[in-house]
């Protein structure tokens, strides 16, 4: 059975989310590449191999697109933070040095920074993304601080923005410095963190 003949068998909701997931993908990417008002909808299905036309039946607008996409990369934020909060107290600053190690030594996708930016620009003109981000980031907020106070870390209110101002400038550094030493950033990295978030009864 080739492809045409799968998609044709497909249930019409899962291909209709298969198609979606297309789109989006496309979308980041060409939107990375351009940015948002550079990258037109004709590119994006193009990217997509489909019509201007059959796009619009899966998205009202241009906007409504870069809504979808910018919600789908602050979800996935949302959820490498639902992963820390399985950590035991004890647990917490390996599963978080952990992800950041990921992040520093393994991202290779440089262009998710590059939305996150244009993300950023989309926000000082559009009251609606600029609203989307501030939501998800008093969610992101509370939850992580929920998390250090349930684990015994004090001062969680300062130390949250502390930690996510860490975090918002390494995304910087890797488009400003792609060719940062990753591996003696994350040596010099893991005990400030470690410092950062240990409980006063853990040593760090």
């Amino acid at each position: 059975m080739n492809s045409t003949d799968e998609e044709a068998t497909m249930k019409p909701g899962k291909k209709r989310a298969e198609r979606w997931e297309q789109i989006l993908i496309a979308a980041e990417q060409c939107f990375a590449a351009s940015g948002f008002h550079g990258a037109g909808i004709s590119k994006i299905a193009q990217s997509c191999e489909m019509s201007v036309g059959h796009l619009y039946h899966y998205v009202e607008n241009k906007e409504a697109l870069i809504e979808a996409v910018i919600r789908r990369e602050l979800d996935r934020q949302m959820a490498r933070l639902i992963e820390l909060e399985t950590a035991t107290p004890g647990e917490l600053a390996d599963a978080l040095l952990q992800k950041v190690s990921e992040h520093i030594l393994y991202e290779t996708e440089i262009f998710r920074t590059v939305l996150s930016f244009e993300t950023l620009a989309e926000a000082q003109r559009n009251p609606k993304v600029a609203q989307i981000l501030h939501e998800h980031d008093l969610n992101m907020r509370v939850r992580f601080c929920s998390m250090l106070t349930r684990f015994g870390v004090d001062s969680p209110e300062v130390k949250t923005e502390l930690l996510f101002t860490i975090f918002g400038g390494l995304h910087t550094r890797a488009v400003r410095h792609p060719e940062q030493e990753r591996g003696a950033m994350m040596d010099t990295i893991v005990p400030i963190l470690r410092k950062i978030i240990k409980p006063p009864q853990i040593p760090a």
